[in-house]
């Protein structure tokens, strides 16, 4: 997926034309991309990511109410409408510590 390095992009989904916006400061990089479907279900969609992200190092926050996961001092949020098409937003984001 464009602007992410490993993220990939489930079959169905289409990225938004649009570039991946991103900042970075000294704080940390924030990247936000969005992608469409106009036929694949906010749970398949989710159940994909969910399958696919602890594949490659990611860990699920299970605590939170967004599908939010960790690696590497990172944390990814996808979220999902249930509109037609279905949009998915994710935003990578450096985890702020705790």
């Amino acid at each position: 997926m464009s602007g992410f390095e490993d993220l990939p992009l489930m079959d169905g989904l289409k990225q938004s034309e649009d570039a991946p916006l991103s900042f970075d400061s000294q704080g940390g990089r924030i990247i936000e991309a969005y992608a469409q479907s106009e036929e694949t279900e906010k749970q398949k969609i989710m159940d994909f990511y969910d399958k696919t992200l602890p594949q490659l190092g990611w860990t699920r926050l299970k605590k939170r109410k967004t599908f939010s996961y960790v690696r590497e001092g990172e944390e990814l949020t996808i979220s999902v409408d249930d509109g037609t098409p279905a949009t998915v937003r994710f935003e990578l984001k450096t985890k702020e510590k705790e």
